[in-house]
């Protein structure tokens, strides 16, 4: 709170930049951890809260005669632009957000402070939801060919490597430390997937130190040793995903890429992914057409292929069918890896592993697939996504790379996976948020030495709880895609512009619903039908067990129908669609018939079934009978505390509507 000169600001006015709609007047607040603008209009009060730790940049433009301008650029492509009456309050506001979007220290960042109301236990119980251990028993290592290695303990050979390593059965500890000793950081080669059923393998480590000439036996050893793990095939392939021109560059560096004539019986592969620097200036120029107001054809296609966008994701995937299909089709063993073994190879081993493995299409297994290649393998998420004040050349979008991939695959297998595009987006936004402890630290060991397990939530326990709301609708455990290797076209033809994550902050420019959206609301209907329609049998069943003579009903006629009458009221549906409601209403009267008098039955039901249940019609259109799933947030929540709630926001999507 100590670095925020103005709190308030009154009179601020938020900017539409895609519609021709009058700016929004409202307050402005600065609190410890977020920006909050309150739009004055009684009957709205829309709310839109962001996040210090999202925001990428601050830009105080040039004062015009309406006020000050103030441009906020986001981590997650959110653009605000506001105008502030008078320049001091502006210079205030800009002097604060800088400071407050670029912390010092880890324990200022929001994870530290952020309280979902969860005890202890139950905060042990999110951190215990993925089982790395688990998943390796899973894919049936160890065995009589892999093996758990002590050798990191303490992470004595590797401080970015995790303590749990596998690695092959004939390899021995003098083996490994040696191989240690040759590679950038010490990533030596070590098991990222397994492919039971033909026992090829997926490795992954970081560049050798050969120069032009330097051999080492531990290392030559090691890899043969990768490769004998593989009993079904006589060679191994070594992927270096950099570019053929960066490696040798490397070389004169005293690194480099592994020998041929020093290994044996490997066949080497380069894939050309570019660096970090070329990918954080080819996504600059992308936002950049992103950001023009209503483009020309012309101007945004050509603006989209000079920034060389897809053309980055497109060899990415590339390089992931290649190992796909060398461990699926040909049964050879793969190893894996760029300069340090933390960017490129992590993007093309679990690219490589979703098209393999069908358990990394489910959204529990997508968890499990970032948590191993990328949480546990030290990439460094603080550097990359500059969560701490720093190195600007550090920064790049390597996990955007990946969920992006992931997203184009979902485009052409749309029964394949589990997951929504919504999930891929709320993964994306809390990389950047720091809301949660999972994604702030660059490798294992520093995440213990800061006690995040202890100090933290854990994002895949709050995703899990919500997974509802990250189901895909058209996922078919049996369908044929879903089973088994995907194998995508990459033709340029099929790669897309993802509208939905670099300008899904422009609502302006797109409907309200996405296709999947309404599907999810129609299947959220259909079970609230059924509910409904279970509640009804039951009632009817135990009116027919009631024993209603005549006699009875002459008595108390008035009585009993009000009873009926109550008991149906209570059950009714809301504008339910015509076929659900005429189904509902033959079969009620054919289960009453046997009660009461037939005209009398019809009458009631035909009644009671006009009435909207007012529980019901709060959460759904009811011009359309479809819910309106836009607003809802990064966590699933359908709507955010007022400032006077009291409560912590539990995540700062786009616009947050007060409703």
């Amino acid at each position: 709170m100590e670095y925020i000169r103005t709190p308030k600001v009154e009179n601020v006015r938020l900017i539409d930049r895609i519609t021709s709609r009058k700016a929004t007047i409202g307050t402005l607040y600065l609190t410890a951890t977020h920006v909050i603008f309150v739009e004055n209009a009684s009957e709205a009060r829309k709310e839109t809260w962001v996040l210090h730790s999202q925001i990428s940049s601050v830009e105080k433009q040039p004062t015009t005669a309406t006020g000050c301008p103030l441009l906020i650029r986001c981590k997650n492509y959110q653009l605000i632009q506001l105008i502030i009456p008078q320049e001091r309050d502006s210079h205030d506001v800009y002097i604060s957000l800088v400071r407050l979007s670029r912390p010092v220290r880890y324990e200022e960042l929001y994870c530290f402070s952020f309280n979902p109301k969860l005890d202890k236990e139950e905060r042990e119980a999110g951190w215990k939801l993925i089982d790395l251990r688990a998943e390796y028993s899973r894919m049936g290592i160890p065995n009589s060919l892999w093996q758990v290695t002590d050798a990191n303990r303490d992470y004595r050979v590797c401080d970015t490597y995790p303590t749990e390593l596998h690695i092959p059965k004939s390899a021995s500890v003098p083996v490994v430390v040696g191989s240690s000793k040759f590679r950038s950081k010490g990533r030596f080669p070590v098991l990222s997937y397994y492919h039971q059923d033909n026992n090829a393998s997926i490795c992954r480590s970081s560049q050798p130190l050969s120069g032009f000439s330097a051999r080492c036996l531990e290392d030559e050893q090691l890899l043969q040793a990768i490769r004998k793990a593989n009993p079904g095939s006589d060679f191994l392939y070594v992927v270096d995903t950099r570019p053929k021109l960066n490696a040798m560059a490397n070389r004169a560096a005293g690194k480099g890429y592994e020998n041929e004539d020093n290994y044996s019986n490997i066949k080497f592969q380069f894939i050309g992914i570019e660096n970090i620097h070329v990918m954080r200036n080819s996504l600059q120029k992308m936002l950049e057409v992103c950001e023009l107001r209503s483009p020309s054809m012309n101007d945004f296609q050509w603006g989209l292929e000079n920034s060389g966008w897809l053309k980055h994701i497109k060899s990415i995937l590339d390089a992931g069918i290649f190992i796909a299909k060398a461990v699926a089709e040909e049964g050879t063993s793969v190893l894996v890896h760029c300069s340090d073994g933390w960017d490129r190879t992590a993007q093309v081993c679990s690219v490589a592993s979703l098209l393999l493995d069908p358990y990394y299409r489910t959204l529990k297994g997508f968890m499990v697939l970032i948590e191993k290649d990328w949480v546990s393998f030290g990439h460094k998420f603080n550097h990359r996504y500059s969560h701490l004040d720093g190195d600007p050349k550090e920064v790049s979008p390597v996990i955007d790379q990946f969920l992006e991939c992931t997203w184009q695959l979902m485009e052409q297998f749309p029964c394949a996976f589990e997951f929504n595009e919504r999930f891929l987006l709320h993964v994306q936004h809390h990389v950047y948020s720091c809301q949660f402890g999972n994604f702030i630290c660059n490798n294992q060991k520093e995440s213990k030495e800061m006690s995040i397990q202890e100090k933290t939530f854990s994002l895949w326990a709050n995703l899990w709880k919500n997974r509802a709301d990250y189901m895909n609708p058209l996922y078919r455990p049996d369908h044929s895609q879903t089973q088994g290797v995907l194998r995508p076209d990459t033709t340029p033809y099929n790669f897309k512009f993802w509208r939905g994550m670099y300008n899904r902050f422009e609502k302006g420019i797109h409907p309200r619903q996405s296709v999947t959206d309404f599907l999810m609301a129609v299947k959220e209907e259909t079970q609230q039908l059924m509910d409904e329609m279970e509640m009804l049998e039951e009632k009817l069943a135990k009116f027919q067990k009631l024993d209603l003579n005549s006699t009875k009903m002459k008595t108390k006629p008035h009585a009993r129908l009000k009873h009926f009458e109550l008991s149906i009221s209570d059950n009714c549906i809301a504008n339910t669609p015509q076929d659900y409601s005429g189904n509902l209403e033959s079969f009620s009267s054919r289960s009453l018939s046997q009660i009461y008098d037939e005209d009398t039955t019809l009458m009631l039901i035909k009644e009671n079934l006009k009435i909207s249940d007012p529980d019901l019609s709060a959460n759904s259109d009811q011009e359309s009978g479809v819910a309106d799933l836009s607003c809802r947030s990064p966590n699933g929540g359908d709507s955010l505390p007022s400032e006077d709630s009291g409560k912590e926001p539990d995540s700062d999507e786009a616009t947050f509507v007060a409703a």
